[in-house]
C-alpha cells in the first residue's frame, strides 16, 4: 500500500515538473486548437483588488460554474510578494503586462466518506492516506505578472476543477475571462488564424 502512494506521489510530482519545463499553450475556449500565448498579452484591473491583513492572495471565483458533482470550477488569484500582518493591502487599478505564463498542476485533499459516519467527509493530503483514495488536481496557469505597475504584486493564479486527474483540465481563456468578470479584462495576443 505504502509503495503505490510513493509511485502515484512520484508520479505526479514528475508530471508536474515536466510540465513546467514545456511550452505553456492555451485554449480560446473548448472547441478551438492550443496556442502559444507570446509577449504583448497584459492584465487590465478595472478597479482596485483589496487583500486582507496577513494573507498573500485575493480570491476570485465563478461560483456559477461549479459542477453539479460539487466539484470546484474554474477560479483565479492574485498574488502578492509581501504579506502585511497588521494591514490590508491595495492594488491599484492599471494595465499590468504578462512576463510570462506557465503550466500548473495543483495536488488537492481528495474527499472521501469516514467510514460509519453516515455520508460525513474527511479531508486527507494528497498521497498520504491509510485507506487509498483518489488523488484530485486542478490544472492551470500561472500569469507572471511585471512588477513596474507594483513591486509587491507577483502573478495571477488561474485553475480549472477539481477532480480526478482523467477527467479535470487547464480552463480556457474564456473560461479565464467569465471569472474576471467586470473586475478585470485579460488581452491575450494569439496567432492569426486562432
Amino acid at each position: 500500500m505504502k509503495a503505490q502512494i510513493l509511485i502515484r506521489s512520484t508520479a505526479f510530482g514528475l508530471m508536474a515538473f515536466l510540465l513546467g519545463g514545456c511550452q505553456t499553450l492555451v485554449r480560446e475556449s473548448v472547441q478551438t486548437g492550443w496556442a502559444e500565448i507570446p509577449p504583448g498579452s497584459t492584465l487590465t484591473l478595472n478597479r482596485s483588488v483589496s487583500i486582507q491583513p496577513g494573507r498573500a492572495r485575493a480570491f476570485i471565483v465563478d461560483r456559477g460554474s461549479r459542477s453539479a458533482a460539487g466539484g470546484d470550477g474554474t477560479s483565479c488569484v492574485l498574488e502578492v510578494r509581501r504579506i502585511d500582518e497588521d494591514e490590508g493591502q491595495t492594488i491599484p487599478p492599471g494595465e499590468i503586462p504578462i512576463t510570462r505564463v506557465q503550466n500548473y498542476v495543483a495536488l488537492v485533499s481528495g474527499r472521501l466518506p469516514a467510514p460509519g459516519l453516515d455520508g460525513g467527509v474527511r479531508f486527507q493530503l494528497a498521497g498520504h492516506g491509510d485507506s487509498g483514495g483518489s488523488q484530485m488536481i486542478r490544472q492551470g496557469y500561472h500569469f507572471w505578472l511585471d512588477d513596474s505597475h507594483d513591486p509587491n504584486l507577483m502573478r495571477m493564479t488561474c485553475l480549472g476543477r477539481l477532480d480526478d486527474p482523467a477527467y479535470t483540465r487547464a480552463p480556457t481563456l474564456a473560461e479565464i475571462r467569465a471569472v474576471l468578470g467586470e473586475l478585470a479584462t485579460l488581452d491575450v495576443v494569439l496567432p492569426a488564424g486562432r
